[in-house]
């Protein structure tokens, strides 16, 4: 079940990936009045990642003078389902299966707690695929699970350009990777390759 109609004096819960992101979504939505609690929950974030995630995540929080909601980190349970699909890239069905872990998070998460409608700042990155978050979204409805999903692709009228801007402006730390081991060791390849092709090893 999608939201439709206005946001103004609603409560929305959105979940954040990491602070970068949230600076891309945050203002668009306050400045059409919805009233926001960012929402931390992504067990694919390395251990010693995710705290320094949270960290800058907290940061955008007092910059906006939002609540920030920070579930407890799980990555051994992320694990479970991501393992078997080691191999796969970016961006396949083991990213499909995160992504719609928390979205579910965020789904249940605000309709046990009094929110009109739940978001995701995945949307603003040119690595998801919105019409797969919309997809997932939308599947929990149908299946009569949590709050409705406000269906916002952020990456629209600038939206990741704008978060890179401010992520400088405020000195907010910018990841390279997406957060999880598999990602990790991609874009280390990936940097490894780009170096021997420049000749620097």
């Amino acid at each position: 079940m999608f939201f439709s109609g206005d946001i103004k004096d609603k409560k929305l819960l959105l979940h954040a990936c990491c602070a970068p992101c949230s600076l891309g979504c945050i203002a668009p939505l306050l400045s059409e009045g919805a009233l926001i609690t960012l929402f931390y929950y992504n067990p694919c974030i390395i251990d010693g990642e995710f705290e320094r995630r949270l960290d800058a995540l907290e940061t955008v929080a007092k910059h906006f003078g939002l609540e920030l909601v920070a579930p407890e980190h799980d990555y051994r349970g992320y694990l479970s389902y991501a393992s078997p699909l080691a191999d796969e890239g970016e961006g396949g069905g083991r990213c499909a299966l995160c992504m719609g872990d928390r979205i579910k998070a965020a789904a249940v998460y605000a309709a046990e707690n009094g929110f009109d409608a739940y978001s995701t700042t995945l949307s603003v990155s040119p690595h998801k695929s919105s019409k797969l978050i919309f997809s997932l979204a939308e599947e929990l409805g149908v299946r009569g699970i949590g709050a409705p999903f406000l269906p916002r692709d952020f990456k629209k009228r600038d939206g990741f350009k704008r978060s890179v801007e401010l992520s400088k402006e405020l000195g907010i730390y910018r990841q390279r990777f997406c957060g999880c081991e598999f990602s990790l060791a991609e874009a280390e390849r990936a940097s490894a390759a780009t170096a021997e092709r420049r000749g620097v090893v």
